[in-house]
């Protein structure tokens, strides 16, 4: 495996997914993904196509596409062709006498009119736009299909264009998420709302906070996380080292790295969430009562 296969499997196994689930992530073929990682890139297309798939690959990961994109071949090796046979006499008189004669044949029939092959297109690149964010208040973690981008406000480097999610949280205020096409440079503007402040009694008081009745994920260390509520994705992305993360129960969590997450249910410490660089899953329930 090459080195450019390395950094792809090694970055996809750190975000704890496996080949399938990347390529519907990306909708793209499994077969495309495995022959970038194994380095088999005479089963790669065209290569301006192919180098379009590392770069939307890297970015999903979370990797920087330029270095990757220097490492691939300017043409792919071709599998090496097995020498012809051996005759045990020649038989280049009988192949002379016999090109001689379709030579002759070829050379009485009228010539048809000749044949223009037009090359096709490479595709496109990629139409790359910078995003500009300002949340009212300042200081809004911001996330771009999951990846960090950083706080408010903030000014980002050119990002591939097309639909993309983009997710707002801000501790007391509701997280926003939003779908935006970015086709264009964008600069938006967003007024986050403060959550409802508690209610003394009665039913409609509000639930308690997630030190005492939900789950807290405490980050030790670097890892990437993916917290889901049904169908409902709450979180996904690497956040950074000391973050804790709160989520109302029931919820899903996936880790990259199990050791580096420390768990507090219902205010109890749970210790970390498994072993160094094995991925898991886990479910939290409420505690009962």
């Amino acid at each position: 495996m090459c080195e450019l296969g390395v950094r792809l499997k090694e970055a996809r196994e750190a975000k704890g997914l496996s080949l399938k689930e990347a390529a519907q992530a990306l909708s793209l073929k499994v077969k495309v993904l495995e022959a970038l990682e194994a380095c088999r890139f005479e089963e790669l297309p065209e290569p301006p196509l192919a180098k379009g798939y590392l770069r939307r690959y890297a970015l999903f990961l979370g990797l920087d596409p330029e270095p990757l994109l220097a490492l691939y071949p300017a043409k792919p090796q071709e599998p090496p062709q097995a020498p012809p046979p051996r005759r045990g006499f020649p038989l280049w008189p009988f192949l002379l006498l016999g090109l001689l004669a379709l030579g002759g044949a070829f050379l009485l029939r009228p010539k048809p009119a000749p044949v223009v092959e037009v090359p096709e297109a490479p595709p496109p690149t990629p139409r790359r736009h910078v995003l500009r964010l300002e949340t009212e208040p300042p200081g809004a973690r911001a996330y771009l299909d999951g990846f960090y981008l950083g706080q408010t406000p903030l000014a980002t480097p050119p990002l591939e264009g097309g639909k993309r999610v983009l997710r707002l949280e801000l501790p007391g205020y509701e997280p926003l998420e939003e779908t935006l096409a970015l086709e264009r440079d964008l600069a938006l503007r967003f007024t986050l709302k403060p959550l409802p402040a508690p209610r003394a009694g009665g039913e409609e008081a509000a639930s308690p906070p997630p030190g005492e009745g939900g789950l807290v994920l405490r980050l030790e260390g670097r890892s990437w996380l993916r917290v889901t509520q049904g169908e409902r994705r709450l979180y996904e992305g690497i956040p950074e080292v000391g973050a804790e993360l709160s989520f109302p129960l029931p919820v899903e969590v996936r880790a990259g790295n199990p050791a580096a997450v420390r768990v507090f249910l219902g205010g109890r410490d749970l210790g970390p969430m498994g072993e160094a660089g094995r991925p898991v899953t886990r479910r939290f329930e409420a505690p009962s009562r």
